[in-house]
């Protein structure tokens, strides 16, 4: 099916970049080697890994989800106070758990391979074209973010060389613009394959700011830190909007079903293990950057914590991290593209092709240039797009097969699914529309 190609299209460039690389004690027939048996728990953690295993599935599933977005969440606690957003970040990372879950039942249970597929099978062919439109605006969201971070890092590497703060505005949109003209003709191509290798490099760049974060505290700490500066509550509007940037950290789910494809002993138990693996790695690395961010700046925390700190190392960061979001454009553009192009049946048109691309290009570009508040969009891609995506259908996916086996309402199972979709969705939804109006 097309809008099932589409899918894997979408999740080919992070299967590919958390897999190719990966391992596991399996021989190609997914039985255990007699070696393995006598292995020691540092070769089995610690080894060289093959393709299909847990711990390659695992790397390949946090790549996915971790990304620029991470960098916004120390300025959570700013609006929202720290204890608060530690208590979100749990409550995403277990909503993303919860409905990794009920989608591999379903699909192991109805033996569906695509997200697209088991939801044409559950809900029928109009929901599936409602499932890749999602994808289409959660993509297109995605790259506009990596447009303004990308222009906003550029200006933050330039401040460094004492450019004049006064040609700000001029810096967003002349970069901008040349930006889009630059990017343009690596978006037009088709095959991004060797591309797939800056996704590594921005996973590298991450760690390197969290580490360098952590340090920079400690180094500081006994001049800058104050105990009386920190919010532990606010109970505000502006929870919900806290809410949907934090759950946009958490957002994986196009990567599960390809990971389930390429994973040997492909069984729910050890996907259950890959999941718990994955979102626990990932609540662990956030948390650090959002305590360890927040608690070096308190009040003046940036809604990018990178932008706190010009450092030389810093200012590596940021010049290697706007080498990265210019690459990520095309890399999100081209699946993007192929979603639209199938669902207009033009994907061997070639004056469609290019018209598509010259339209989510630039569409993207001048959003990005008029609008340039990324923890917003943030907010409205997890909020709205991603929650579709993790929450809404998930839900409404194990809900109506559970009742065409003859559940009854009652149940105990379709009852929790059914609040946790309906508190989640309406949280999300409200978050996304309170960033709009806060941020």
């Amino acid at each position: 099916m097309k809008i099932q190609r589409s899918e894997d299209d979408l999740s080919s460039k992070l299967q590919e970049d958390g897999v190719n690389q990966s391992a596991d004690n399996l021989s190609d027939e997914g039985e255990l080697e007699k070696s393995t048996l006598h292995y020691t728990w540092f070769v089995r953690t610690f080894g060289p890994m093959k393709k299909g295993s847990l711990r390659q599935s695992v790397i390949a599933l946090m790549c996915a989800a971790m990304g620029s977005g991470m960098l916004s969440f120390p300025s959570n606690p700013v609006q929202s106070g720290l204890i608060n957003c530690i208590i979100l970040m749990i409550i995403c990372a277990l909503l993303s758990r919860f409905s990794m879950q009920i989608l591999m039942k379903c699909a192991f249970k109805y033996d569906q391979r695509s997200y697209a597929e088991l939801v044409k099978f559950a809900l029928g062919p109009s929901m599936q074209k409602f499932y890749s439109v999602d994808v289409i605006c959660y993509t297109f969201g995605a790259i506009v973010c990596y447009q303004i971070l990308f222009v906003q890092l550029v200006w933050q590497v330039l401040l460094k060389f004492n450019f004049d703060e006064s040609y700000k505005d001029q810096v967003r949109y002349i970069g901008g613009s040349i930006f889009m003209i630059i990017n343009f003709p690596i978006s037009m191509m088709k095959d991004l394959y060797s591309l797939r290798y800056f996704t590594h490099l921005q996973i590298l760049i991450i760690a390197y700011i969290l580490v360098t974060i952590v340090i920079y505290f400690f180094i500081n700490v006994s001049n800058t830190f104050d105990s009386d500066k920190i919010v532990y509550f606010d109970f505000n509007i502006q929870l919900t909007s806290t809410f949907a940037a934090t759950f946009f950290g958490y957002i994986c789910h196009q990567l599960i079903f390809p990971i389930r494809s390429e994973l040997k002993r492909s069984t729910l138990k050890r996907m259950s293990k890959i999941f718990n693996r994955a979102i626990a790695s990932e609540a662990i690395i956030y948390l650090t950057l959002m305590i360890f961010g927040y608690l070096s700046f308190f009040d003046k925390t940036e809604k990018i914590i990178i932008d706190n700190y010009d450092d030389i190392p810093f200012t590596l960061a940021k010049a290697l991290f706007a080498f990265i979001m210019f690459f990520a454009v095309p890399i999100n553009l081209n699946p993007s593209r192929l979603t639209v192009l199938q669902l207009i049946d033009k994907e061997k048109s070639w004056k469609a092709y290019v018209i598509c691309t010259v339209v989510l290009q630039y569409t993207t570009g001048v959003i990005a240039m008029i609008y340039p508040n990324v923890k917003a969009i943030f907010g409205l891609l997890g909020g709205i797009f991603g929650m579709i995506m993790v929450i809404v259908l998930p839900c409404a996916l194990y809900i109506t097969l559970e009742l065409k086996e003859g559940k009854k309402w009652s149940d105990s199972n379709i009852i929790v699914t059914l609040l946790i979709g309906i508190v989640a969705g309406i949280s999300g939804f409200t978050g996304a529309i309170v960033s709009q109006i806060y941020s």
